[in-house]
């Protein structure tokens, strides 16, 4: 009977530990595996300003907040004259100005949008800035002649002289040297369709007007003409005395 009870607890003590192996063979490999990591990958696309809209992202630490500021493209008209620069725009409000080349490379040519007469009788010549550092504008005619020079920021200049047909060109510069021309022919100025067809329907109205005052003046005419005839035919005839006997 002792010899049984021995057999049963040493059998006990074996179920117990190959418990305890099964136990620690399935929780050890679960402690060694590193824990799962999620990447978020986020593609920005601007090209507005390359060199100015690069970011870098950093890993961050968990439980770490951090905030980030998006810059905005500053209201910049290349066809409108600049009363403040845009690098200054940019310094006050933090926009982004346009990418420009450098100085030291040469301007890329500017754009002539117009060229027209103007009210002092001179031609009148607008252009649009290239995407360069610009120091100055010259206008000239094709042939280099009537050349003048305009400020940076200017965007338009009148050229007097200028006959109809002749190329008018507007070139960039820097230290660097002169950019292409960009040319626009002179054209005559065409008449204003609004001013043709306002001046067409007045002279009708004009018209009307006259041919109803001359109807007017004929029709007095005409009445005033039998009224003398009438007078006249009363004092001829002898049925009639001054006291009105007959």
């Amino acid at each position: 009977m002792l010899l049984v009870s021995q057999v049963m607890s040493l059998l006990l003590l074996l179920l117990l530990c190959v418990m305890e192996l099964v136990c620690a063979s399935s929780v050890t490999p679960s402690l060694h595996q590193p824990p799962l990591t999620r990447v978020r990958i986020i593609e920005v696309d601007d090209d507005y300003d390359e060199e100015n809209s690069k970011t870098t992202h950093t890993p961050q630490s968990p439980g770490v907040t951090t905030s980030r500021v998006i810059r905005r493209p500053c209201d910049y008209d290349p066809c409108v004259v600049q009363a403040t620069p845009c690098d200054k725009i940019s310094a006050e409000t933090g926009c982004l100005c346009p990418g420009l080349t450098g100085p030291e490379e040469r301007p890329e040519a500017p754009e002539v949008r117009e060229v027209k007469l103007d009210r002092s009788g001179e031609v009148f010549v607008h252009w649009c800035a290239p995407r360069s550092t610009v120091t100055h504008y010259e206008v000239t005619l094709k042939d280099g002649s009537k050349q003048l020079v305009f400020g940076e920021y200017l965007r338009n200049g009148s050229l007097p002289g200028v006959k109809v047909g002749e190329m008018v060109c507007v070139a960039a510069g820097n230290k660097a040297g002169l950019s292409e021309k960009s040319c626009a022919r002179y054209e005559p100025p065409q008449p204003d369709q609004a001013a043709v067809s306002a001046g067409i329907i007045a002279g009708c109205v004009g018209f009307l007007l006259l041919l109803s005052v001359l109807a007017v003046v004929l029709w007095r005419r005409r009445t005033c003409r039998k009224e003398r005839m009438g007078d006249a035919e009363g004092l001829g005839n002898p049925s009639y005395t001054n006291d009105g006997a007959l």
